[in-house]
């Protein structure tokens, strides 16, 4: 595991992303790529869903 997500990494694994994190994360990591910010796929992935703060 090398941390940093690459645009490459990503365009490679779009159905995986998809499929196994969803469309928010998916859309997460496209938005980080095109920010230019350098992030690690965890950062992107974990990040807490606001609806269910809502309801605790």
């Amino acid at each position: 595991m090398r941390g940093v997500i690459t645009g490459r990494e990503v365009m490679e694994n779009l159905g995986l992303i998809y499929r196994e994190f969803g469309a928010s994360c998916l859309l997460r990591c496209l938005w980080v790529l095109a920010r230019g910010r350098s992030t690690t796929f965890l950062e992107v992935a974990c990040q807490p869903d606001p609806k269910a703060e809502r309801f605790t």
